[in-house]
């Protein structure tokens, strides 16, 4: 397995969609979503490669002394190792070290990813009502402050 921060030189987009279709359904982002994010300045995805299948993927951007985290998923067969675990982490590494709070969604009735959230530091914020349409359910706003991370260092 090789984690890799993907670049347009990849063109991994479908494989990216279809990951993220398959663990979120409709829901899930499209190719050109994916691409979108990669060509931004701010943009950062990565991924955990098997020979040359995606199995894991993270998605996010930073702006303005914070981070979010847009969309997160890890083929069924490889659940349960670690993985989404090690792409948050290498996530908050790659934000710049002016970065005080990360932000993420999660739907409400998604006990294992938010518990695997906590584990990572986050702490719930808030309820988004209906943020999920299909099917509709509110989203768990969850945040990490991170402006105390080079204090321990």
């Amino acid at each position: 397995m090789e984690l890799i921060r993907v670049s347009p030189e990849n063109n991994i987009y479908d494989e990216l969609s279809a990951l993220d279709k398959k663990c979120v359904g409709s829901d899930g982002w499209s190719a050109e979503s994916f691409e979108s994010e990669v060509k931004k300045n701010n943009g950062i995805v990565l991924c955990f490669l098997d020979n040359t299948n995606v199995i894991a993927l993270l998605s996010g951007y930073f702006a303005e002394g914070e981070g979010d985290i847009t969309s997160v998923a890890v083929d069924e067969n490889f659940r349960r190792k670690g993985l989404a675990q090690r792409l948050v982490a290498e996530f908050e590494k790659l934000l710049p070290d002016s970065t005080e709070n990360i932000f993420l969604e999660v739907r409400e009735s998604n006990a294992p990813a938010i518990n695997l959230y906590e584990k990572c530091g986050f702490e719930k914020l808030s309820v988004r009502k209906n943020f999920y349409i299909n099917p509709r359910e509110n989203a768990v706003v969850m945040i990490k402050n991170c402006s105390d991370k080079f204090l321990k260092e």
